[in-house]
């Protein structure tokens, strides 16, 4: 054997650097015989370097885990010089560590393998601490997001929004942030009259709107939480102290964390989060559900103030900017009143001065059916002057919408325009019968003579017209008139509702008040108007009215 002095500095050097290297290094012959450990390998394997050293590696390392790894290692070694792993292993007690390892290739002078160098080194604190600083950069990350969660609430509760609006945004954060795998729910509580008033929710499969109807009035968790003003944590449902809700276990929930909503003193309301698993929630989750419960609070707060001085803003305005709609309307409907006046008015005159200048001229019959005409057109004023009325006593109060028999409402409609009706020679299709709806019976003559008056006007040379009426499946009705005429473009149909615009610029009459009444008094009836058009093709004009229910 050489001596130390016998060899070169170089390899003395090398053989020292090996031997007290911080990283395990061992020598294996092609066969797996262990040729030589250093100090390093031994003692992370639980080994003297002397018990290792002749030995075969699997024998030392059993198992199909290893075996697998070296028969793995072997087969990349056939392209590559070296194969590098992170590898979980046993000390020769059991002890586990995590080591990083490194097999290189060794070859004869031919160039043929014939061994191998293997590298290791001990990762297990490594992996610790690596472990340690991702979870706490997690936590951070955490921490900003949630921080800049807040900050968002924050900001949207200073502005003059909706406390929906504002409430599901906490309910969003807590359901994405905390995280509550389960959804989360703001349930609001009115002291006064001792009961819950509004739900917020996002457990799926839950309608908001009927959340709070499942809570017990007296009892369970949330009274509890209300009337403590403390959070309440239950980590596995089986261990609630109370009574389990049964719309836990319908959702399949298995732990919750509610949190007071506080304003000032008062608990206005309660946070749930709710996680399908058990689970531990940490100090960070509750501060943070504290902190998102505090938002809640001061939301509830800020909008209600907003909401309290925006409705005294609105009365005050309302109450000024009322009587001028109501002149409005009144001015608007004497109008176009006034209009329909002069038709009756004129054929009174008309035949009055008949009967005065050729009286004698006429038969007894000829006399008595221009006095009918007289007296006719003459009840039709008195109709509508009566209307006129009547909307100049109702200008300071709304109206009380009541059953309307619609067949009377479109006959007398029809019967107001009988002249131009024989004139035009119009045909009409009309349903045999009309549903049942709504409103207030003089106003909507008043919206049908206008309907009816434009289909005729502004219908073909030969004027059809069809009514009708569809039953809506929110509860409304839509009434409709489609006449055969020239129809209307869509800038024109966009104007066709404002004050004085009339449909077409012929030599109608009209001051073009008539489809701004339409819209007003179907407005006031709580229904609203529309339009639809195709040039060439026609004009659908169509109001909707409220349906009478069927025990009213």
């Amino acid at each position: 054997m050489i001596s130390e002095i016998e060899r070169p500095p170089a390899i003395n050097a090398l053989i020292r650097a090996v031997s007290y290297s911080p990283d395990g290094i061992a020598v294996l012959a092609w066969s797996g015989e262990i040729l030589y450990t250093n100090s390093t390998w031994a003692d992370m394997h639980g080994y003297e370097a002397s018990e290792m050293v002749g030995h075969l590696f699997q024998d030392l390392y059993p198992g199909e885990g290893m075996q697998r790894l070296a028969e793995e290692a072997v087969g990349l070694l056939e392209n590559q010089e070296q194969y590098e792993a992170e590898i979980d292993h046993f000390k020769r007690d059991g002890t586990p560590f995590r080591a990083w390892l490194i097999v290189t290739l060794l070859r004869d002078e031919a160039g043929k393998p014939d061994g191998f160098l293997l590298t290791a080194r001990d990762i297990t604190e490594w992996d610790q601490l690596k472990w340690q600083l991702e979870q706490e950069k997690a936590r951070l990350e955490q921490q900003y997001v949630r921080q800049r969660a807040l900050a968002s609430i924050e900001l949207a509760i200073n502005e003059p929004s909706e406390l929906l609006l504002a409430l599901e945004q906490v309910v969003a954060v807590t359901t994405e942030l905390l995280p509550a795998t389960g959804g989360a729910t703001i349930l609001l509580w009115d002291a006064k009259r001792e009961t819950y008033s509004t739900s917020v929710s996002s457990v799926p499969g839950q309608q908001p709107s009927t959340a709070y109807k499942r809570l017990r009035e007296k009892g369970g968790t949330t009274r509890w939480i209300i009337d403590s003003k403390r959070p309440f944590v239950v980590n596995d449902i089986r261990e609630n102290p109370f009574e389990i809700n049964p719309f836990m276990i319908e959702y399949g929930l298995n732990a919750f964390a509610g949190i007071p909503i506080l304003s000032g003193n008062d608990c206005i309301g309660v946070l749930y989060a709710m996680d399908k698993d058990v689970r531990d929630y940490s100090p960070n989750d509750l501060d943070f559900l504290i902190t998102l419960a505090a938002r809640a609070g001061t939301a509830i707060t800020k909008v209600q103030l907003y909401e309290r001085l925006r409705e005294a803003n609105a009365l005050l305005q309302n109450q000024t900017s009322d009587l001028a709609a109501r002149n409005a309307d009144l001015d608007a409907f004497a109008h176009s009143v006034a209009h329909d006046l002069k038709n009756p008015l004129a054929s009174i005159t008309g035949y009055t001065e008949f009967l005065l200048e050729d009286y004698d001229l006429l038969s007894e019959k000829e006399r008595m059916e221009f006095l009918g005409y007289i007296s006719k057109r003459g009840m039709k004023m008195r109709q509508i002057v009566d209307g006129l009325l009547m909307m100049s006593q109702l200008r300071n109060q709304e109206v009380q919408l009541s059953p309307v028999n619609m067949s009377l409402v479109v006959a007398e409609a029809c019967n107001r325009l009988d002249d131009i009706w024989h004139q035009r020679d119009v045909t009409v299709h009309m349903p045999d019968s009309w549903p049942e709806v709504l409103g207030y019976a003089q106003w909507l003559e008043e919206v049908w003579t206008n309907y009816v008056s434009n289909a005729i006007k502004y219908g073909g040379l030969k004027p059809e017209i069809w009514l009708g009426a569809t039953e809506c499946s929110n509860g409304f009705v839509r009434f409709w008139i489609r006449d055969n005429g020239a129809g209307l473009t869509d800038n024109e149909q966009n104007q066709l509702f404002s004050p004085f615009t009339r449909l077409h610029r012929t030599e109608q009459e009209g001051h073009g008040l008539g489809l701004s009444i339409v819209q007003r008094i179907i407005g006031k009836c709580g229904g609203t108007v529309g339009v639809e058009s195709t040039p060439g093709q026609g004009c659908t004009f169509w109001f909707t009215l409220p349906q009478k229910k069927t025990n009213q």
